[in-house]
């Protein structure tokens, strides 16, 4: 304890000597060295980059401030100090001159005084920002000790050393740097055997095999991955609200194996900023692109899907810029950067490279897509066969010919038309009455249109005149219209809802109605809870519903009667068809009667899609490419000459499914057409009225040589290095 005592004791009074001890004037000058930073502590305040706090127009913190002309006076000339108006007004006696002003509680020594006089003195050379220079070689200085240095930077160390009058420690023992060693390349120390293996090896190469030894291990890329991680903000979760996990350990893993196979810087930046951009990447280097990704998402509700793609977008300007350049570009996102040359302009710009990335700022049900499969050699090779199968089976469902089976298919439903056509025969009706007092209108096609009011219940009631001899059946059909709610099957919300049927026939000359009975109920779409066998149950509470809100389409129901009607010319029927107050906004809006004399009417379009019905409708003559393409489709998907060509594929497609749930994913980037990206005035992501920007370097630095196109990131990965 004493020891530590004395050791600090002595430590302060060299400081308290140090303080107090003018060091001597370097030879030459330097800008950045010696200049730059007095300026800086003493001037900067009052003539610096704050332009809100700059005073007299003068801005020493530049090129231009310092040697043009200000007000007929220039603050620097260069090798005349009696002209500089810096020098005048640091050495003045008058307080209202005298700069720093005395409120600034800043003063200059006359060592301070002495440097910036020698400058000007020597030509004034001016220097940009240190970290922005050309990287000079230097000439390792001379020493003394001929033989302790072994590479150029030991000449720097002990010259250094000479100059203070000191001497180089002496070289660790053994052990020492065995665990120096092991310690900085695993970061854990070395067995007992790997200790005493090295103390024992006398050779003179012993020190290199164990440099050696250590960089082929494993937990080498591990050791070094750790920093890098770091720096790139890598996480397995995505940090906002929830912090759900996410798949990006694959990216991970390709940090560490860069490192242990010792992979080049330039391929190492390029695969990670750009590696989906690479004509014909790889898995690997598709997998290096997750770095793109590796910023904090959201799924939470409520956020605001503008303002976190602003948020993704400025993190990962900062950190690309402070991982690939070292600066702090990110303070540039509201204003201009006080102490290094980057603009709000430049901020943004740099943003733009990476506006192409296919991201969302919200991210509901936690699918934070794009992201792909990364299977091991075993499952790629599976998957492989996989693939190759699934193609083979492909191949024989469309090569087999089913032409000739196709075109009796085609013959059967337009003869089923025709079927139906005579079968089914649509009445003008005579007479519509709306109980709700709806505006009920006959169509061209014969249909009814309903319009107006919109009552929680109504009935309407519609008169048919039919010369027909007999009549066992009434189709129902709900038809879109353009005047409804997304064009569909009525006036409220699209929705078309029936919940009761009556009919009443009065044959010729008779004076009362008969109510015909209704036992069978069919329909082409049901929803689960409400089908058409609930709208002839008596039940108020119950109907047949068609959706017409989500995606709207022509329906039809028949209703078969317990026994036929013998009806002959001039019968009549009365037809009333109900929707009731539990489905208010519900009701019947555009519809379509027509008479069967047979119960088991035909029914053309059961089972087919509209588009399909329609070109097989169209005469072959007639048929467009597409026409035949749909058909075609539709056939080989049901035809039943292909079922065991169907059956093979989709167990090849089943075994493949089932293996790719099995193969881990990753977050990589993918990339789509840019997105504007605008100046953010203040940094507020709700302020449009910035200039759209588009991909650029940094103004100051030098520019990629592309004009003829957008640039992208894998042009600034290349700029890069």
């Amino acid at each position: 304890m004493r020891q530590i005592a004395a050791f600090i004791v002595a430590g302060s009074l060299a400081l308290a000597h140090n303080a107090f001890s003018a060091e001597p004037l370097p030879k030459v000058a330097e800008f950045n060295r010696d200049i730059r930073p007095l300026l800086s502590d003493n001037c900067f305040t009052c003539h610096g980059p704050d332009k809100n706090r700059r005073k007299a127009k003068l801005r020493l913190d530049t090129q231009s401030g310092l040697f043009d002309e200000i007000d007929g006076k220039h603050p620097v000339v260069r090798g005349k100090t009696e002209e500089s108006e810096i020098i005048r007004r640091i050495t003045s006696k008058d307080p209202e001159e005298q700069m720093p002003p005395s409120t600034s509680q800043k003063t200059l020594n006359s060592q301070q005084i002495a440097l910036l006089k020698r400058w000007v003195q020597q030509g004034a050379k001016w220097e940009g920002h240190w970290s922005y220079l050309s990287p000079q070689p230097a000439t390792p200085p001379a020493v003394k000790n001929k033989k302790w240095p072994t590479n150029p930077i030991d000449h720097f160390i002990l010259a250094k050393l000479e100059s203070k009058g000191l001497k180089p420690s002496p070289e660790a023992d053994r052990r020492t740097l065995i665990r120096r060693l092991n310690f900085d390349l695993l970061g854990f120390p070395p067995s007992a055997d790997e200790v005493n293996a090295f103390v024992a090896d006398k050779s003179p190469d012993a020190y290199n095999k164990v440099v050696d030894r250590l960089f082929a291990s494993p937990h080498f890329g591990e050791r070094m991955a750790m920093r890098w991680l770091d720096l790139v903000r890598y996480a397995d979760t995505v940090g906002y609200h929830g912090d759900q996990p996410v798949n990006i350990w694959p990216y991970r893993d390709y940090v560490i194996k860069s490192f242990n196979s010792n992979k080049p810087f330039d391929q190492f930046t390029i695969e990670q900023l750009a590696g989906d951009l690479l004509p014909q990447a790889t898995l690997e280097q598709k997998v290096a692109s997750g770095y793109n990704r590796l910023n904090m998402m959201t799924g939470e509700g409520g956020a605001q899907d503008k303002e976190y793609r602003a948020k993704y977008a400025a993190d990962r300007v900062r950190t690309t810029s402070a991982v690939w350049l070292g600066s702090t570009l990110g303070c540039a996102e509201c204003h201009d950067h006080k102490f290094d040359p980057f603009t709000t302009k430049d901020f943004y710009s740099f943003e733009a490279f990476f506006a192409d990335l296919n991201e969302k700022g919200f991210y509901p049900n936690a699918n934070w897509e794009p992201f792909i499969p990364v299977p091991n050699d075993k499952q790629a090779a599976e998957l492989k066969r996989l693939e190759t199968k699934v193609a083979e089976s492909q191949k024989a469902l469309n090569e087999k010919d089913v032409s000739a089976a196709q075109l009796s298919w085609e013959k059967a439903i337009l003869d089923n038309l025709a079927k139906e056509q005579s079968a089914w025969a649509i009445q003008k009706p005579s007479k519509l009455v709306s109980q709700g007092k709806a505006k009920l209108e006959i169509q061209p096609d014969l249909s009814i249109l309903a319009t107006g009011k919109n009552p929680d219940k109504d009935i309407y009631t519609i008169t048919l005149h039919t010369d027909l001899a007999q009549v066992s059946a009434i189709r129902l059909e709900t038809l879109t219209h353009d005047s409804f709610p997304n064009k569909g099957l009525s006036r409220a919300n699209g929705n078309f809802v029936l919940t009761g049927v009556e009919v009443e026939a009065m044959k010729t000359n008779e004076t009362a109605s008969k109510a015909i009975k209704i036992v069978k109920a069919v329909a082409d779409y049901e929803q689960g809870s409400q089908p058409i066998a609930a709208a002839i149950d008596d039940k108020s509470d119950t109907g047949w519903a068609v959706d017409g809100h989500v995606t709207p389409k022509n329906h039809y129901a028949i209703f078969s009667f317990a026994e036929p009607v013998l009806a002959g010319a001039g019968t009549t029927f009365m037809i009333r068809l109900k929707h009731e107050s539990i489905y208010a906004q519900h009701n019947i809006g555009h519809f379509r009667l027509s008479l069967s004399a047979e119960t088991n009417a035909p029914v053309s379009n059961a089972g087919l899609p509209e588009n399909v019905l329609a070109a097989i409708k169209v005469p072959g003559d007639q048929r467009t490419p597409e026409h035949k393409a749909e058909i075609v489709k539709h056939y080989r998907g049901i035809a039943p000459e292909l079922d065991q060509e169907r059956k093979q594929l989709a167990a090849a497609k089943k075994e493949s499914d089932e293996l790719l749930k099995q193969i881990p994913t990753t977050l990589v980037s993918a990339s789509i057409e840019p997105r504007p990206i605008r100046i953010l005035p203040r940094g507020n992501w709700m302020n449009d009225s910035g200039e759209i920007v588009t991909p650029a370097i940094p103004q100051f630095l030098p520019h990629p040589e592309v004009k003829d196109r957008r640039l992208t990131r894998l042009d600034l990965a290349n700029w890069m290095i």
